[in-house]
This record gives structure tokens, C-alpha cells and sequence, in this order.
């Protein structure tokens, strides 16, 4: 069985959450990995579609919606001339959330510095961010921090060639603030019993964390790090090391340290992002002023 849905974006703005509510319905099956990235990323493209169906989809059991949640299929052009290569687009829904762009920036932002991935300040990248993101796959994947915000652009790939009954248009604030409504209404959308009450409603998924230390997430991310070597030798079997990384990771996480960002930089951001905001307003029919202020 392959998706009828997706989840396909933004990042940074509840897909995890979304992952996490949908996945516990009766009627609905999602991969227990989110973001499996094969649209997105061409070594996983190249593996084929009879690989992603039984490596994701090999559990299916009858449910009737069937889907994936992978925020970097709105953002990557490729990813929905892919899709629609391999599925019938016709036959397809859409659902995108979208949350204010300075704020997801600034979240981004801390996903990646968090991850040992980003040296600069938030002012530094995203002033270096045109010509990083211009350099390759992976820059442009981690340092996107403004262009992904542009949610409009991004949109129009999709409602030029999805019939816009087949498009839920979401709003992180909603979730967070009614989310036993919104999952309702996510429910209604893929068409099964919308009474079903998410256990998980109630719980905050994905929490922004910092590392205590930056010098232990350098050695867990990077390649051949001392750390990795030491690893390499005593735990031969490369996935029960991958789980030990990952204790490591999380262990090293703080939720008492912070970094804010600026109000001279936000306020720089929704004027940078004021116009597109307008537009996306009014193609949703909803007031998002509170954006730009």
C-alpha cells in the first residue's frame, strides 16, 4: 500500500505533533519514522518505490488513510514532481501548517545549532544564508532559516496542480491552543471517524532543547571523531551504536539554557516577511496580522 495523504510541511511548525496525534487513530497508518525524506533526498529516491512501500508501508493492515509527514516535501521543488511520477496526484491530499515565519526561523535556527551544525549567531546566518544555501544539498536543507518562511511560493506548486478540496490548511497556533478541534478537523478532512479522541492531545511533543556540552555533540555528529572511533572498537554492531549516540544526544541536552531571539531581528523579520504573510492571509482567508507585529 502507498500514501493517499501527506503531511508535507512546514518544518519546524507541529509536524511532529501532527505525527504523533494522527498516528493514533484506528483508521489512519503512518510510518513509525517520520520524514522517511525518499522524495526528497536522491539516494533514497534511487532506491525505488517497491523499497519505500515495504520499508514504511509493510505494516499496513487495512487502515483507510494511509500517509506520510515529511516537512521537506513543501519546501524541496523535486520532491512533488516525484510524487506525482509515482502516485496518482489526483487521488492525493495535501495538509500544510504553517506557523509565523520569523518564529520558525528562529526555531530552525535552534535545530540546527543544537545538532553541532551551525557556528554562527542567528544575525550572522541568515545575513551569509543566500550564498550557503546556494552551495549544496545539505547546506541548503540545514540553513534554509529564511527562505523557507516564503510559504506562498512554496504553496503554489501544489494548489496549481491539487484541486483545493484535496488542501488542509493549518495553523501551528490552532494546534496548540485547539488541538481536539483541529484534529477534528484533520480527521473530517481524511475522511474517517472524527470522534476519535488523541491520548496524546494533552502531551507537548518535540520540546526545544540546548546541549549542555557543544564539544560531546560535535563528536556524536561529525565523522570519524574520537569519540567514534573509540566506539567503532568497542561496539562493532553499527546500530547498537547509532542508539547509544542517540542516548548520548538526548542525555546532553538542557532545558535551563536558552537563547532568545532578538527584538531588532524580529522585527527586521516581519517586515521581511510582512508582504508574503499578506498574501498567504488572504489565499487562506484568515487574519494573520499578528505576524507582522
Amino acid at each position: 500500500m502507498l500514501p493517499n495523504f501527506f503531511v508535507a510541511g512546514a518544518q519546524k511548525c507541529g509536524t511532529t505533533s501532527i505525527h504523533k496525534y494522527l498516528s493514533g487513530h484506528p483508521d489512519i497508518y503512518l510510518p513509525q519514522i517520520k520524514e522517511t525524506k525518499h522524495f526528497a533526498i536522491d539516494d533514497r529516491y534511487e532506491k525505488g518505490m517497491a523499497h519505500y512501500e515495504t520499508t514504511f508501508f509493510g505494516a499496513w493492515q487495512g487502515e483507510k488513510a494511509v500517509g506520510e509527514v515529511d516537512p521537506d516535501y513543501l519546501y524541496f521543488e523535486t520532491a512533488l514532481e516525484r510524487i506525482s511520477a509515482h502516485l496518482e496526484l489526483p487521488g492525493l491530499k495535501f495538509i500544510f501548517i504553517f506557523r509565523n515565519p520569523a518564529e520558525r526561523a528562529f526555531s530552525h535556527y535552534l535545530m540546527t545549532y543544537r545538532r553541532g551544525l551551525e557556528p554562527l549567531t542567528f544575525e550572522e546566518a541568515i545575513v551569509k544564508e543566500p550564498e550557503r544555501i546556494k552551495k549544496d544539498f545539505h547546506s541548503r536543507m540545514h540553513y534554509s532559516y529564511l527562505d523557507r518562511g516564503f510559504y506562498l511560493r512554496q504553496l503554489k506548486r501544489f494548489s496549481d496542480r491539487v484541486d483545493p478540496s484535496r488542501i488542509l490548511l493549518l495553523l501551528s497556533e490552532d494546534l496548540k491552543k485547539n488541538t481536539s478541534e483541529t484534529l477534528k478537523t484533520c480527521f473530517d478532512f481524511l475522511e474517517v471517524d472524527p470522534a476519535f479522541k488523541s491520548t496524546e492531545a494533552s502531551v507537548q511533543h518535540h520540546r526545544a532543547t540546548l546541549p549542555k556540552s557543544m564539544v560531546l555533540v560535535k563528536n556524536i555528529m561529525e565523522k570519524d571523531t574520537p569519540l567514534k572511533k573509540i566506539g567503532r572498537f568497542l561496539v562493532p554492531h553499527k546500530a547498537f551504536r547509532a542508539k547509544i549516540g542517540d542516548f548520548l544526544y538526548k542525555l546532553n541536552q538542557t532545558e535551563n539554557k536558552y537563547l532568545t531571539l532578538n527584538e531588532e531581528t524580529r522585527k527586521s523579520l516581519c517586515e521581511l516577511f510582512g508582504p508574503e504573510n499578506e498574501k498567504l492571509a488572504a489565499w487562506m482567508k484568515r487574519d494573520l496580522s499578528h505576524w507582522n507585529r
